[in-house]
């Protein structure tokens, strides 16, 4: 088990490994981010002494069958429900869309286009997240590249790792920065707006 400090989100999807996982680090630093099976995650957080765990909460009946399955395994884990910065593991559920809508004060572009990916990357660089900028995406465009149709998309998170990415940054800002957030009749914690910042 260790003791150093993570911040994690969890996007669920569909396939093999329904699970993305992505952690930071005390000073937003990606950690990891890969796709895994749940008996993989439930395994992985055991290691941790001390975590908060950030979950977008699934929209569709897959994501929500991966869901079920994972949220009856979550008490092996020793994390708690999030109700303050006291607790050494701690989880949450969060929406990552509305976390992007929020942070932009508007809706996002669509999640799975090119324009979505690099806007919500945006919204995560402006957020002191350390990912790569995704404007360098078009930094790395020539008239060649065009032609030929290559196209440096190593650059672009994909939606699953982003909205994970957003989801560990909430665990992050609870902890952290607990006036930034706030939390939903429904029990999502979500980002302030930046106006109320």
């Amino acid at each position: 088990m260790t003791n150093e400090l993570l911040f994690a989100g969890i996007d669920f999807s569909s396939g093999r490994q329904p699970v993305t996982f992505a952690a930071l680090d005390d000073a937003l630093n990606i950690v990891l981010l890969d796709k895994y099976e749940i008996a993989h995650v439930i395994a992985h957080l055991k290691q941790y002494g001390k975590l908060t765990l950030a979950v977008n909460v699934p929209s569709t009946k897959t994501q929500r069958g991966f869901y079920s399955d994972f949220k009856k395994k979550l008490p092996q884990t020793g994390l708690k429900p999030y109700v303050t910065k006291a607790a050494p593991k701690q989880f949450l559920e969060t929406d990552a869309q509305a976390c992007f809508r929020t942070l932009i004060e508007k809706p996002p572009l669509p999640r799975r286009t090119f324009e979505g990916r690099i806007q919500r990357g945006l919204i995560l660089y402006d957020q002191g997240l350390h990912i790569t900028d995704p404007m360098d995406f078009f930094e790395e465009i020539t008239r060649h590249h065009m032609l030929d149709g290559v196209f440096p998309n190593e650059l672009l998170h994909a939606a699953s790792e982003l909205n994970a990415l957003a989801a560990a940054y909430v665990a992050w800002l609870a902890m952290n920065e607990p006036e930034r957030v706030e939390t939903t009749p429904d029990k999502l914690v979500l980002p302030t707006s930046p106006e109320h910042d």
